[in-house]
């Protein structure tokens, strides 16, 4: 009955209403993520989202905003910062969003993302009182924000059964020692741009709340930050997040790939960063602080010591560090900050006109050696307990031309290098080159930058990029990536070589009306296992996004997507392809938002999975693959309740027709279909 009832409720919503997309920031975000496959970490994904999300619930005013604030956002570069603070500066306050159409320098993609993140405001006559640091100001002028989240499972998965004591007595991670239901609270209060507090606690489902001798939330995050106050640019003291220079020493943020690199992104934020996520592995503990030195010279220092969770082997040796947060069997509480990991280091800064050089060092040690195991492929894994780097990074920034680039060394005398270059040929025509060389045996172990692996390390490449339009209606946009691994790789066991390719045709024929083409070809070497010995073949992959994007009116929006897949593998070809439908619906005379999501998909194997973006609850990430023939529907409901509190409710089901049951193990389903519902309440004051 409840399974017929959420189908039916949701086919409703997918039917009777006129359909719609979801917000465009988001749709872009989607398409940054279309190339995330098996190589980019969830995690770097959950961290863009957490920022984008918090950014476009507090937008900046951009005709106040300083360089500092719009680097923020991370599809800005300093090219694009410049000519919006030098537009203001010579013709005055930004009316609108929409006068950003007169500065030359900033592209289509990148207008269509910003006016979802900033708003127009008079320049103020003067520094108002208001602004001032003073106990009193705290308590008048701050704002407060507190979410809490709920997400129940309507089905039974094998970890939550019943089981005879003497089984568990033989096997005890048969059963998981929590609840069912995933929850978390989170607060962040702010003042003006000079004060940030948040704090975060996380119930992971599965995991014990206050039941069998266990008190409180598995994962509890907190963090004050100070900015602009004087010389201090930013002091921070709790958990925070590290990024300098284009990540080759340093970067626990978020790095998009090859398609975000085509629109300018890549050259945002560096610095000290505020950790206010669910991401439990992202971030340091201790403390943090950049000075202002004068002249252009700015020095940042920082200290963490944090337990992390890791697994051992017979000689309690670290074979792999453990990420995924979960402590919801005994064994995995059994690993809950089983190490602990201190790390401390630098960065100097110089900023000159259009010249910035830096220079970062970073020290770290673990309490146990690592030990990654005796595989061939992994013979050149970080090993041992402590780890130094040091890299210089440079950025050059003319009207048309900029070029930025960092070199690294480790303690072995490995060498990172990464140059990026980006012109501007014409108005809108940008042609971007990006070139790296990480050795097979550097190690640099918060390292992330432009890479096809998910680590910075065996890998060198050539990325050549170009972006036009081809009239007022149609835009083109172009990548090829070609890339050398010079030691073997996990299920490579040789040097090896890939390559990848990506079209995308916008067409805007009106405010309407708006279809994307987008195609991506990639090839990679991969053991072909039926030969022996095993050699390396090519892997071919092939997908393609047709999407069609309808706003019939300002309260409705459509969005009809088509994604087909084919791999090509060993004499083997799989296909799969999944047909999409979603909406928004929010009528002016009411505060309430609808979105839902209809997907019908049908793969031949895992190999040829169709992974897509989901609208869901305020600060979540949702970017599940399908394989397998079954369907997936959701809706998601936002009330504005009153000017401070907003209720929204998400209700999911997907069914398959293949299969039986869902998942293995503690995992397992015992049906072939899953229901969710989550609910959420948020006030802001």
């Amino acid at each position: 009955m409840l399974k017929t009832l959420s189908t039916t409720l949701l086919f409703l919503l997918a039917t009777a209403l006129p359909l719609m997309a979801q917000e465009e920031w988001q749709n872009i975000y989607e398409e940054w993520l279309e190339e995330a496959d098996e190589e980019t970490t969830t995690t770097q994904q959950e961290l863009l989202f957490d920022e984008l999300s918090h950014l476009h619930a507090n937008p900046l005013n951009i005709n106040t905003a300083t360089a500092d604030e719009l680097s923020r956002l991370p599809f800005l570069n300093p090219s694009h910062i410049r000519a919006i603070r030098h537009y203001i500066q010579r013709n005055g306050a930004l009316l609108s969003t929409g006068e950003l159409l007169l500065i030359d320098s900033i592209d289509y993609h990148t207008r269509r993302l910003l006016r979802h993140f900033v708003h127009t405001a008079p320049l103020p006559a003067k520094e108002a009182d208001s602004k001032r640091l003073t106990w009193k100001n705290l308590l008048h002028y701050g704002k407060h924000e507190a979410i809490t989240r709920f997400n129940i499972p309507l089905y039974q998965k094998a970890g939550y059964r019943h089981y005879p004591e003497e089984v568990l007595a033989q096997y005890p991670n048969r059963r998981y020692l929590g609840e069912p239901f995933y929850h978390n609270v989170r607060y962040h209060y702010r003042f003006d741009d000079k004060l940030s507090a948040g704090l975060v606690v996380e119930k992971d489902a599965g995991e014990a709340l206050f039941k069998g001798g266990f008190n409180g939330y598995d994962y509890i995050s907190f963090h004050l930050m100070l900015t602009n106050i004087g010389r201090l640019k930013t002091l921070v003291v709790g958990d925070y997040r590290l990024h300098f220079g284009q990540g080759l020493v340093l970067n626990t943020g978020f790095n998009l790939g090859k398609t975000a690199t085509l629109n300018s992104i890549g050259w945002g934020a560096r610095g000290i960063k505020r950790h206010l996520s669910t991401s439990e592995q992202t971030a340091f503990r201790g403390a943090a602080a950049t000075l202002n030195l004068g002249s252009g010279v700015e020095a940042t220092a920082f200290v963490s010591h944090r337990r992390e969770d890791a697994n051992f082997d017979k000689n309690l040796l670290i074979t792999s560090l453990k990420t995924d947060g979960l402590h919801r069997t005994p064994l995995e509480y059994s690993k809950r900050g089983n190490i602990r990991n201190t790390l401390y280091g630098g960065n100097l800064a110089i900023h000159h006109r259009g010249f910035h050089g830096g220079l970062t060092a970073v020290h770290n040690f673990f309490n146990r050696p690592l030990h990654p195991g005796e595989q061939l492929y992994k013979r050149y894994y970080p090993r041992g307990r402590q780890f130094t780097t040091v890299g210089i990074d440079y950025m050059y920034l003319h009207h048309r031309l900029q070029v930025a680039g960092e070199t690294a060394i480790d303690q072995g005398g490995a060498l990172a290098t990464i140059n990026k270059a980006q012109l501007r040929l014409g108005d809108r025509q940008t042609l971007t080159l990006v070139q790296r060389y990480y050795a097979h045996h550097y190690t640099a172990l918060y390292a992330r930058s432009f890479s096809e692996n998910s680590s910075v390390r065996n890998e060198s490449g050539i990325y050549v990029g170009f972006d036009t339009p081809l009239s007022s209606h149609w835009q083109l946009s172009t990548y090829i990536d070609f890339c050398h691994f010079p030691w073997l790789k996990y299920l490579v066991s040789n040097a090896s070589y890939a390559g990848e390719g990506m079209v995308r045709l916008v067409h805007t024929a009106n405010d309407r009306h708006r279809t994307t083409l987008r195609y991506r070809l990639k090839l990679k070497e991969r053991d072909n296992t039926r030969l022996t010995p095993r050699q390396p073949a090519l892997r071919t992959q092939h997908r393609l996004l047709l999407q069609h994007d309808y706003t019939p009116a300002s309260q409705l929006k459509l969005s009809t997507l088509f994604n087909a897949t084919r791999l090509q593998f060993a004499g083997d070809t799989h296909h799969g392809f999944m047909l999409t439908q979603r909406l928004t619906w929010q009528p002016a005379a009411r505060p309430l938002a609808v979105h839902a999501n209809l997907s019908y998909f049908h793969t031949d194997n895992y190999d040829t999975r169709i992974s897509t973006y989901e609208r869901g609850l305020l600060h979540t990430f949702s970017f599940p693959s399908y394989y397998g023939h079954g369907l997936h529907a959701s809706a998601t409901c936002q009330w504005e309740i009153s000017t401070q509190f907003t209720a929204l409710f998400h209700l999911s089901h997907t069914h398959y027709y293949d299969r039986t049951t869902i998942g293995t193990g503690t995992e397992l389903i015992g049906q072939p279909h899953r229901e969710d519902i989550g609910f959420q309440l948020r006030w802001r004051m």
